[in-house]
């Protein structure tokens, strides 16, 4: 008997991040842009890269219940604001609502806050939909895969 294993498989089973890939679309004053997005989700933080197809990595944004929000690059200070209206607590609980209780009975988490609306919601094993609204001025809203 021949036993094969893949040590990618191996190494998966052990590794205790859920990982998502998605498309999300950013709309603001009739501007529409598309990002490719991954999402990591630890049990200490959530990891989230945003790129744009052709550009390469433009943000990498880590959300940790005991830091906060950290981003990796200078980003201009609108958006900046949009990140202050949660606190570090709210965006912890939101991130693990989202990814570990949904399901198809319990299928949409929200928090409003600020005319803010930040929203998941299961489509489906191992899909979720999310929006990001703020009183119609911008919406950020896409599609997250589990890889």
């Amino acid at each position: 008997m021949v036993l094969l294993s893949s040590c990618s498989s191996i190494s998966q089973s052990t590794n205790p991040e859920k990982r998502y890939i998605g498309k999300l679309n950013y709309s603001q004053n009739n501007l529409v842009s598309n990002f490719i997005v991954k999402i990591y989700v630890f049990t200490e933080h959530t990891i989230i890269q945003v790129s744009k197809p052709i550009l390469g990595n433009l943000l990498k944004i880590k959300f940790s219940q005991d830091n906060g929000i950290i981003i990796d690059q200078k980003i201009d200070s609108d958006y900046l604001t949009l990140f202050d209206n949660f606190n570090k607590n709210e965006y912890s609980y939101f991130f693990n609502s989202c990814f570990n209780y949904l399901d198809i009975d319990k299928n949409e988490f929200k928090i409003t806050k600020n005319n803010i609306e930040l929203k998941c919601k299961y489509e489906g094993l191992e899909t979720f939909s999310v929006f990001f609204i703020e009183n119609d001025t911008f919406l950020i809203n896409g599609i997250l895969k589990r890889e």
